[in-house]
C-alpha cells in the first residue's frame, strides 16, 4: 500500500493499491459536504440524523444496513457533536451520501470510488488528517442502502477547506474578496487575495442558523402557544411561504432579521467594510442575508445553493488536484 499527500489548495489525499497493481476499473468521483445539520453532495441533500433500529421499518426510505446493523438516515437533524470523528455517525452518513449520489447518477454498480470532502477552514491544519483517516476505510465496503447493495473500495480520499471550496469556481475577475460561509452552527470568514486564501485572515464564530431557529422557537411559544416547527422556518428561508402558517411568518421574519443584523455586526467587529469590499455570502444563511441583510450593493453576492461546498470540492479535485 502506498500513500500520497498533496496540500496544494488545501487538499490532502490517500491512495490505496490492490496488491502490486491498481485495479484499472474507472473510479466514480463523489463529493460530499458533511454539515452539522445535513449532508450534501453535488446533486443530493439529506438531513443528518442517524437512528439505530432493531426492527424492519415499513419502507426502505433512508434505511442503511451495514455490518449486521440497521439505521435510519435522515428524518431529522443530529445534535451537534464535539467532533465529527467521535463516533460512527458521519461515516454512516458518508455511506448513505455515496449511495444517494450513485443512485442519482444512475450507477448501479461500481467497484471503486474516489471521495472528496472538507473541514472548516480554520480547523484545516488540525482536523484534515484525522477526518481523512476517519473516512478512508482501506477494506472493501459492503452495505445496503434503500434496498440496493453496494460493494466498493475507497481508492482515494481528499480533504479540502470549506468556505474556499464554495467560491473556488465563482470568483470571476475578483482578485480580492471576503467569503462569509453561514452554516448551521458556525460562521466562517475568509479573505482571498489574488484568488489565494489567506490562512492568517480566517475566522470562525458560533453565529450559525441554529441560533436563529432556537430564538424563533422561544419567542413563538407565548405568542402562538406552540413551538414553531423547524420545517416552517426552513421552508420560509427557501421561499416556500405558502406551506408556512400565516401566524408564524411575523415571528420568523423578526428572528431572521435579528440573525442578519448579528452577522453584519460581527463582520463590522472584525473590520469588514460591508459597503466597499467584495463579499460573497455562502451556505444556508446566504438566502437569509439576501433577504434581510441591511447592506446591499453590487459588491455583495449570494451563493444560495447549499451544495456549493460539495460542488467546490469536485471542482478543486478536477482542476487543482
Amino acid at each position: 500500500m502506498t500513500e500520497g499527500r498533496n496540500t496544494n489548495y488545501y487538499a490532502v489525499d490517500g491512495l490505496i493499491m490492490q496488491g502490486e497493481h491498481m485495479d484499472v476499473s474507472t473510479p466514480v468521483k463523489i463529493a460530499l459536504d458533511h454539515g452539522w445539520s445535513s449532508i450534501k453532495g453535488e446533486h443530493i441533500f439529506m438531513e443528518n440524523l442517524v437512528t439505530p433500529v432493531d426492527y424492519t421499518p415499513l419502507t426502505n426510505n433512508g434505511l442503511l444496513e451495514y455490518r449486521g446493523r440497521k439505521y435510519i438516515i435522515g428524518q431529522g437533524r443530529m445534535g451537534k457533536q464535539a467532533t465529527k470523528t467521535e463516533n460512527d455517525n458521519y461515516f454512516l452518513l458518508t455511506l448513505a451520501g455515496i449511495a444517494k449520489e450513485l443512485s442519482y447518477q444512475r450507477i448501479e454498480k461500481t467497484t471503486h470510488v474516489e471521495l472528496y470532502a472538507g473541514v472548516p477552514l480554520t480547523m484545516f491544519g488540525a482536523e484534515r488528517k484525522a477526518f481523512r483517516e476517519y473516512l478512508w476505510h482501506k477494506e472493501q465496503l459492503s452495505f445496503t442502502f434503500e434496498g440496493v447493495h453496494y460493494c466498493f473500495y475507497l481508492d482515494k480520499v481528499k480533504i479540502y477547506a470549506q468556505c474556499y471550496a464554495a467560491i473556488a469556481n465563482r470568483m470571476g475577475d475578483m482578485n480580492r474578496l471576503r467569503c462569509v460561509d453561514l452554516g448551521s452552527w458556525t460562521m466562517d470568514v475568509l479573505s482571498v487575495k489574488d484568488k489565494v486564501p489567506m490562512d492568517k485572515d480566517a475566522y470562525t464564530y458560533e453565529v450559525g442558523l441554529i441560533t436563529a431557529f432556537e430564538r424563533i422557537k422561544k419567542e413563538g411559544l407565548p405568542k402562538v402557544h406552540c413551538e414553531i416547527p423547524e420545517e416552517d422556518i426552513t421552508d420560509y428561508i427557501k421561499g416556500n411561504i405558502t406551506s408556512v402558517n400565516d401566524e408564524f411568518i411575523p415571528i420568523i421574519e423578526k428572528g431572521l432579521q435579528e440573525y442578519a443584523d448579528n452577522v453584519e455586526a460581527k463582520l463590522r467587529e472584525i473590520k469588514v467594510d460591508l459597503k466597499h469590499e467584495n463579499i460573497i455570502y455562502v451556505g444556508g444563511g446566504a438566502s437569509v442575508m439576501k433577504k434581510f441583510g441591511r447592506t446591499k450593493g453590487m459588491n455583495i453576492q449570494y451563493v444560495t445553493d447549499v451544495k456549493a461546498n460539495a460542488i467546490g470540492y469536485r471542482y478543486l479535485a478536477d482542476n487543482i488536484g
